[in-house]
């Protein structure tokens, strides 16, 4: 069965990142919320955006019928982190050592996993406005994993200067003339 995800306007992501009662109402209502953010992902992926994900209970009830007072809710990107990083050439299947950091980026944050292909962060209605801003600073701390490895490329070729030209270094070539 195929959620079907209420759009947030760009008012309504920052009031719901401000913790908007309103707002925060409808996702303990269990109606899902797809939250459109001014961030974006690198090359061609686009803005990131959040999905809101109503769970099953998680406080009281006040009275049959009645809507939980904290109801849980799953943060997650869509499966849109993973996609920019392997488009960015970081495809955590090959790379175990990006693989591991991602992975331990995810573990350091409480209630945050990766399933399906989604990183998510487990949260509920009372705490959804800082778990936002704490899931927000995982993606981005994520996608700014891959200026380390550019980093880490270009600190290989610092060392190995014939690997820049592609053949001997110019040093090389002032001996051999000489």
């Amino acid at each position: 069965m195929e959620l079907t995800f209420d759009q947030a306007s760009p008012a309504e992501a920052l009031a719901l990142l401000a913790g908007d009662k309103r707002l925060i109402a409808r996702l303990g209502a269990g109606k899902p919320v797809r939250v459109p953010t001014p961030l974006r992902y690198p090359g061609r992926r686009g803005n990131i955006v959040l999905y809101l994900t109503p769970r099953a209970s998680s406080g009281p009830v006040a009275n049959a019928g009645a809507e939980p007072a904290n109801r849980a809710v799953r943060i997650s990107d869509g499966g849109d982190l993973i996609r920019a990083l392997d488009e960015q050439g970081l495809d955590l299947e090959t790379d175990l050592i990006l693989s591991k950091t991602v992975y331990h980026a995810i573990q350091e944050v409480p209630g945050a996993g990766i399933g399906g292909g989604q990183v998510y962060l487990d949260s509920n209605t009372s705490n959804l406005a800082p778990d936002l801003w704490r899931f927000m600073q995982l993606v981005t701390e994520i996608i700014g994993l891959r200026h380390g490895k550019y980093k880490e490329a270009l600190l290989q070729l610092s060392k190995h200067p014939e690997a820049k030209l592609g053949g001997p270094t110019s040093q090389d070539h002032l001996r051999s003339t000489s």
